[in-house]
């Protein structure tokens, strides 16, 4: 049985973060929840528009964008698709697949037109009863790799009328029909009440999924404890990373009980030398460490741990327990992402806050006609230059296009994670 996806569903109305479809209370900020279920152990999210107009429509994919920003697991999109310029709108916006409602009226159409502009691999379907496959079966098995069922009810039937696999979506707390339906083979993974609730430990439920015989998605080691080279105490050494910045954040250590609490949880747990306890890091502050990867040194004496950080990683306060500078030397910033990042921001911070005599200042103040202009002439000479083969004037031609480029993303708000995102996907 192939490994089961537990897909969270993350709500959006006019803009807002709301608990659901019947409950439209506001659930948080569209940045916090998306790195929440980014970092739980949620292997999809279906951001689903439940927007009651077209205007609500408008600022909900502008959300859309926003979360998508933030989040690295795969995300579908949801809701108000009726034309190929919705569907768009959903890809452009940062998800990687988008769900047509078998309910539309102008389905066919959408569907024929949706696949030639963007393939089968962007696009899904949504069942909510069987006609609709009863009628389109060939349709169906053509042109979509897998379905979306919102009705449990309709599983077996599905079943029996095709072989396209689903995500079937599940309501209530109990995990028993949750894992009924992750029995099926046909079945990808499951979306529900469960999965949505911000409480729900994600990690706890994976292994008490795979305690009933379900194969899903969970942090398994390719080296057991024994093959660690501890210290007199048992204990192998921890350093731990800022996944994005690479960061060092804290030093540790780990005991066997440690290790398979970090690996269980997907949090970081430590071993404590003076208390001679294991406890999981940002216990009573939540200020957790949500594991991204693991990797030990050549030796096998010393763990790498680069992490997701909630808060602070220091007891002081500080983000970094390494905040103490003891000794400086100058040097040239050779950090490509983050040197265009602190570039990028001082850029934006320019548009911002305008200077008197700023050269970026008075290009946003030009607007974009001035912008472009800039752009054209910078590519130009650049262009020539290599035509000429003039190698030496290449870099600060380079330079200046890569400059332009960041006024012309900062003017409509097109950051570096968005281009990363884009160039990661080709």
């Amino acid at each position: 049985m192939d490994k089961k996806r537990l897909i969270a569903t993350i709500y959006v109305k006019n803009g807002s973060l709301v608990v659901g479809k019947e409950d439209n209370s506001p659930v948080g900020e569209p940045e916090n929840i998306a790195r929440m279920f980014n970092d739980c152990g949620i292997d999809n999210i279906l951001l689903m528009d439940i927007s009651d107009d077209i205007e609500g429509h408008k600022r909900s994919m502008t959300t859309i964008k926003e979360i998508n920003k933030v989040l690295e697991v795969t995300a579908y999109g949801y809701g108000w698709i009726e034309t190929i310029n919705d569907v768009k709108d959903y890809l452009f916006a940062g998800c990687e697949k988008v769900i047509l409602n078998s309910s539309n009226p102008e389905i066919m159409n959408l569907i024929i037109e949706a696949g030639t502009r963007y393939g089968k691999d962007k696009l899904s379907l949504s069942l909510d009863s069987v006609d609709f496959l009863f009628k389109q079966k060939a349709s169906i098995k053509e042109n979509f790799d897998d379905l979306f069922l919102f009705s449990k009810d309709i599983i077996e039937a599905v079943e029996h009328m095709t072989d396209v696999p689903y995500y079937a979506f599940v309501e209530g707390d109990d995990i028993n029909p949750y894992v009924e339906v992750m029995k099926n083979e046909l079945c990808l993974g499951v979306g529900g009440y469960i999965l949505d609730k911000l409480t729900t430990d994600i990690m706890l439920l994976k292994y008490r999924f795979r305690n009933m015989g379900i194969p899903v998605y969970i942090f398994e080691s390719s080296l057991d404890w024994s093959e660690f080279k501890l210290d007199n105490d048992g204990l192998i050494a921890v350093v731990t990373q800022d996944y994005t910045t690479n960061e060092v954040l804290n030093y540790g250590y780990m005991d066997e009980e440690a290790f398979n609490e970090t690996m269980s949880s997907g949090k970081m747990a430590y071993y404590n030398k003076e208390t001679k306890q294991v406890a999981r890091h940002g216990m009573g502050t939540r200020q957790y460490q949500y594991v991204k990867s693991l990797s030990v040194d050549c030796h096998k004496q010393v763990l790498l741990a680069k992490i997701s950080q909630v808060g602070n990683a220091c007891h002081t306060g500080n983000y970094s327990c390494f905040h103490t500078e003891i000794l400086r030397k100058d040097y040239i910033e050779k950090n490509i992402f983050k040197l265009l990042e602190n570039k990028y921001n001082n850029i934006s911070a320019r548009k911002a806050d305008p200077v008197e005599g700023s050269s970026t200042a008075m290009l946003f103040e030009k607007g974009l006609n001035e912008i472009l202009k800039r752009l054209q002439h910078v590519t130009t000479e650049m262009t020539l230059c290599a035509k000429d083969e003039d190698i030496d004037a290449l870099p600060p031609h380079i330079a200046d296009l890569l400059y332009i480029t960041m006024v012309l993303m900062c003017e409509y708000d097109i950051r570096w994670d968005d281009i990363t995102r884009e160039m990661g996907e080709r």
